[in-house]
């Protein structure tokens, strides 16, 4: 509220707010985010830095440059315009025309932050780094990673033969790699790649993906950070932090408090697409969206969403803080979960119109709970863990949250209105009561207090992730649920009523996503292993049809689990909007039947250049048993062992190197069936419009004629017989021509009609010849 009271006495409070301002200023460190690090690996993105930040700035330009807890996670997660060196290199870049997605930002945090509270000799200090710029004790470092347990894990991960950039080292740890030596401020966090194509897992013990970053805070307490993500659709809806605290110092550091600090944002997405862009940087400009419900299950006042089936027992001494979207008043009809309704967007986005009435934009619930901190009692560390000899906390977590009402006016304690004492004091103050209503907020956990001597250390587990109601949307043909933006699709029909009960059971796959993040924490990441990645490139056929084709490398992997190769099989899934689905099953391919070692799958409902999305999934064998650690089959979340025992266990589609997307339009080369016109030619789109983003290439004034002679005349009528324009085609390398519909005379344009045309070929073996055909023009 203090901020807020300034713009009631503008002129001394400007005064104030530039004493604070610059007070803030000399005691913030400086983080560079362009040597951030993005973890893609699960449906859940975010981006790390050494200086412990997490996800964006929410009110700092460079930081665009970091993913935002994006789910499920898409190109435009990120603003790779600021300088990023890593991401896009696995299906290139997206053209703006083209970006419906641009309004459907999916990026669910304006930054989190790790605290570290201190009182030696009577001296508060609260280090934090984010949601805000960190506090000036924090100092980045370089973990020993040489010498660490991390030290033999990893693969150079290079990109394919595809997209942007092939060959390019995607990793930047594995074994016998250098260890970074750089200006602390300029360097990176570890990210280790525990994955490839065609193989299983190498460490088993371990996430797909590992991202390790540390740094210093007051009175020599180093933090270290590890993250773990899975691309296993078991495991895909949540990542899981490792904090470990170590005193370095020479100073018993009694009444000690450790924690985290977040900023959720469930509706994000439907705030860009209604009230205006707050996908590139978080702002809380926009009133309208601060409609969020935010609970925590250890509050006082607990209660759950009445419509999802559950009760408050079934969330007590979890310790869970969630999130999920409301109905905000500047709304006339009810929007929880943000229906998308094409008559109150904003018109800033160009092709965001291609998704269904009604559609839930932000139908997900938003959770954080701790999987471990402590040697006894619930939330036990594993047994690897239980061995290091981690100090424990004295109490129960505590959890606070402080609103969110502006860009300029938050109420955290960080904002520089408290004293270090002060802000101490508020994050070791008892639980607060849940907000009665809708709102927006940051949120705390704080575990403590813990009195750690010289050389000691404290650990805490937490699992962030999202469940949604598309989790109990299950594909009849694989058993497996269908993606969140397909569930999404499929429900823009129902009533408010329905649509606030079918988001609900969001809450229940919620609570089943914690359980697989609590299985992998406490059997030390030992999980089923989903089968290999597949190597697949998109190309086309003469017939202007998409191809896919991939090696057998998969089948040919051995399971470390069995000790034999599994893989039975390939489902190949197309998406007819963007990379995050909505992913439809179009093509199945028994292993075996390769040619030489190599697939070739034809989608024969394509149209070749138009931007489609593609994923190859291996399918392993059901299993009739399974062992790893100190668990069994006996011991698998119900999900887990479901598809682990009667569907098989089938790869992933989350992460940029599982799926292909390219909105280009590839040239058919020239050949002799076009050259004797033996095969129909395709006009490409048709229809053409410019309203729908696949009838057109990327918003452009393009058809193609594919399949026409190397040598032809193109002849385009109306259906009256005048002649519109001709085509001189003259290239002895393609197959086909392009037309920008331009009339003969180049001074006007082809309008809204059908039309009809004519090919003859000019090519001497069949010249003469001619075919005919008609297109839409539908502008």
């Amino acid at each position: 509220m203090f901020l807020k009271n300034l713009k009631n006495q503008w002129l001394s409070g400007l005064m104030v707010l530039c004493l604070i301002s610059i007070g803030t200023i000399d005691s913030q460190a400086q983080v560079v985010y362009s040597a951030s690090r993005h973890m893609t690996r699960s449906q859940v993105w975010l981006s790390f830095t050494n200086s412990g930040t997490s996800s964006m700035h929410y009110q700092v330009t460079p930081s665009r440059v970091m993913m935002r807890m994006s789910y499920p996670g898409d190109l435009y997660s990120l603003y790779a315009l600021l300088g990023t060196e890593e991401f896009v290199e696995y299906w290139g870049d997206k053209a703006w025309g083209s970006s419906q997605q641009k309004a459907f930002t999916n990026m669910h945090s304006a930054g989190e932050g790790v605290l570290v509270l201190t009182n030696v000799g009577g001296e508060k200090y609260v280090s934090v780094t984010g949601p805000r710029t960190p506090t000036e004790d924090v100092i980045p470092m370089n973990y020993d990673i040489a010498n660490s347990k991390e030290a033999s894990w990893g693969i150079q991960s290079i990109v394919p033969n595809r997209g942007v950039g092939p060959g390019t080292v995607k990793s930047n740890w594995w074994q016998g790699a250098t260890p970074q030596s750089a200006d602390p401020a300029n360097l990176r966090p570890y990210e280790i790649h525990n994955f490839d194509y065609g193989i299983y897992p190498p460490v088993q013990n371990a996430g797909e993906e590992i991202h390790i970053t540390q740094w210093q805070t007051q009175h020599n307490i180093v933090v270290t950070r590890k993250a773990h993500a899975w691309s296993h659709q078991d495991l895909d809806d949540f990542f899981i932090i490792e904090l470990e605290f170590e005193n370095r110092g020479g100073q018993q550091l009694d009444n000690t408090y450790l924690g985290v600090m977040n900023s959720m944002y469930v509706n994000n997405a439907g705030t860009a697409y209604r009230w205006g862009h707050e996908g590139g940087l978080i702002t809380y400009r926009r009133s309208q969206a601060l409609d969020d419900h935010y609970r925590y299950s250890e509050a006082p006042n607990f209660a759950n969403n009445s419509l999802s089936g559950l009760s408050p027992a079934d969330f007590q001494g979890k310790y869970i803080m969630y999130q999920w979207d409301g109905n905000s008043p500047s709304s006339f009809e009810e929007d929880t979960g943000d229906p998308y309704f094409s008559d109150v967007e904003v018109t800033a986005f160009p092709g965001s119109k291609s998704r269904p009435e009604g559609m839930p934009i932000a139908p997900a619930y938003q959770f954080m709970a701790p999987l471990a901190f402590r040697n006894a009692g619930s939330h036990m560390f594993n047994a690897a863990d239980a061995g290091e000899g981690f100090v424990d906390p004295q109490g129960e977590p505590l959890s606070h949250w402080y609103e969110v009402f502006g860009r300029r006016n938050i109420d955290d304690p960080t904002r520089g209105a408290l004293s270090m004492a002060a802000q101490y004091d508020f994050f070791t103050s008892p639980t607060m009561d849940n907000p009665p209503s809708e709102q927006m907020q940051w949120e705390d956990m704080i575990f403590g207090p813990y009195s750690l001597a010289p050389g000691q250390k404290a650990k805490i587990v937490l699992a962030y992730g999202f469940g949604s109601s598309a989790e109990f949307d299950i594909n009849s043909q694989t058993g497996y649920a269908n993606d969140i933006t397909r569930w999404s699709w499929n429900v823009g029909d129902v009533g408010p009523d329905a649509r606030k009960s079918l988001l609900a059971k969001g809450e229940e796959a919620m609570l089943q996503h914690l359980s697989h993040a609590q299985f992998a924490y406490d059997n030390e990441y030992q999980i089923p292993n989903a089968p290999p990645d597949v190597d697949f490139f998109q190309g086309s056929n003469a017939q202007a049809k998409i191809t896919l084709t991939w090696s057998d490398a998969a089948e040919k992997a051995i399971n470390p689990e069995y000790g034999q190769a599994d893989v039975t099989g390939y489902r190949i899934y197309r998406s007819i909007w963007q990379e995050t689905g909505p992913w439809e099953l179009v093509g199945e391919v028994s292993a075996g039947s390769s040619q030489g070692g190599t697939y070739t799958w034809v989608d024969e409902n394509s149209l070749a250049g138009f931007q489609f999305a593609y994923n190859v999934r291996s399918v392993a064998s059901p299993k009739s048993s399974w062992a790893e650690g100190s668990k069994t089959h006996a011991d698998l979340p119900e999900t887990i062992r479901k598809h682990l025992m009667e569907n098989g266990l089938e790869s992933g589609w989350s992460a940029a190197e599982q799926r292909m997307i390219v909105p280009g339009s590839p040239i058919l080369a020239a050949n002799d069936a076009a050259d004797n016109l033996e095969t129909p030619v395709v006009v490409v789109p048709n229809p053409f419009s410019l309203a729908q983003a696949q009838s057109n290439y990327q918003g452009t004034l393009k058809l193609r004629f594919v399949g026409v002679p190397h040598q032809a005349k193109i002849s385009i009528f109306t259906v009256s017989g005048d002649l519109v324009a001709e085509i001189n085609h003259n290239d002895p390398t393609a197959g086909e021509a392009q037309w920008l519909l331009k009339d003969r005379f180049l001074t006007g344009e082809a309008t809204s009609s059908a039309y009809f045309f004519v090919v003859e070929s000019l090519v001497p073996s069949s010249r003469g010849r001619k075919t005919k055909g008609a297109f839409i023009i539908n502008r």
